[in-house]
């Protein structure tokens, strides 16, 4: 990722590494990547007044991909917007639970937990409670995964939610890849291993990284998600036309067993039309929703 601005951190760490990644970064013939910077190394902003917004960082490890998998981690990073920048950012707060059940050897593997350390566990609803009463706005690299599960497991959880996947144009602001690694791998930062707090802490950089216009990244993701949208389901879709579907902008809802995309409102009529021309059989159904229902599950 290139940008005109400065980048809100400084890295620390051995003054001839530095010179020796720097003199790497003038060759063509080689790409740096550096590690994820400390909170300590994250620049913030200095302003008279509050912040204009609070966002609640947020990621969850389970039992695995299914709409009734277990959260077995949450880890949560509070980060602080004013005018657009970074107001603060906090230390990470990460909770565990033991799921009831064995983990699978692949999520062990995945998540470096294992079922002695999980054993026992239990969230502490309360303190997740009083973390969350100053937030305004919870925020996950994919919201439509982890938003209904958190919601489903905390039936008090009634934030609004934004996407950093969906809610920000990364292709058209010139980065390469759609995982949150490698987003932070072309902003030339590496972090590992994949936990819930580590993807946090980094998913709280990512956004907090520059836009084309000096706001942060997160700036945008907010005033994007915050947005109504018109959500339009392909109802009585026949498998065959799934990569048009899919070409056109469409997402396979697993939970919902259907496609849907979401367009801005005045453009609503327009795809339902374009619907009904891709295949006679498509049932377009609309709803609006906005930022409180829109991962609701």
């Amino acid at each position: 990722h290139r940008s005109n601005f400065m980048l809100p951190y400084t890295l620390g760490g051995d003054r001839r590494l530095r010179r020796y990644a720097s003199a790497l970064d003038a060759s063509t013939d080689y790409r740096v990547l550096r590690r994820l910077p400390r909170l300590e190394e994250m620049w913030m902003t200095s302003m008279p007044h509050g912040p204009d917004i609070r966002i609640g960082v947020i990621d969850i490890e389970t039992t695995g991909l299914a709409e009734n998998a277990k959260i077995i981690e949450i880890a949560l990073v509070k980060v602080s917007l004013i005018d657009g920048q970074l107001g603060d950012m906090s230390s990470p707060l990460s909770m565990f639970e033991d799921p009831g059940e064995p983990l699978a050897d692949d999520i062990a593997r995945l998540t470096g937990l294992s079922d002695l350390y999980l054993a026992g566990k239990r969230f502490d609803e309360e303190l997740l409670a009083d973390q969350l009463d100053d937030v305004d706005v919870l925020l996950a690299f994919n919201a439509s995964f982890d938003i209904p599960r958190l919601r489903r497991r905390f039936d008090w959880l009634d934030h609004p939610a934004v996407c950093a996947m969906r809610d920000y144009d990364w292709a058209g602001a010139g980065y390469e890849g759609r995982t949150q690694r490698a987003l932070l791998n072309h902003a030339g930062l590496f972090y590992s291993p994949h936990r819930a707090e580590i993807d946090t802490t980094a998913l709280a950089v990512l956004i907090s990284l520059p836009a084309a216009d000096g706001r942060t990244i997160a700036a945008h993701i907010v005033d994007h998600g915050k947005r109504p949208r018109a959500r339009i389901a392909a109802h009585g879709a026949p498998i065959e036309i799934k990569n048009r579907l899919r070409e056109r902008g469409y997402r396979w809802e697993s939970d919902r067993r259907m496609w849907t995309i979401e367009v801005d409102p005045a453009a609503a009529a327009d795809e339902e039309r374009a619907l009904r021309t891709i295949c006679q059989l498509i049932r377009p159904q609309r709803e609006v929703v906005d930022w409180y229902d829109r991962y609701s599950g």
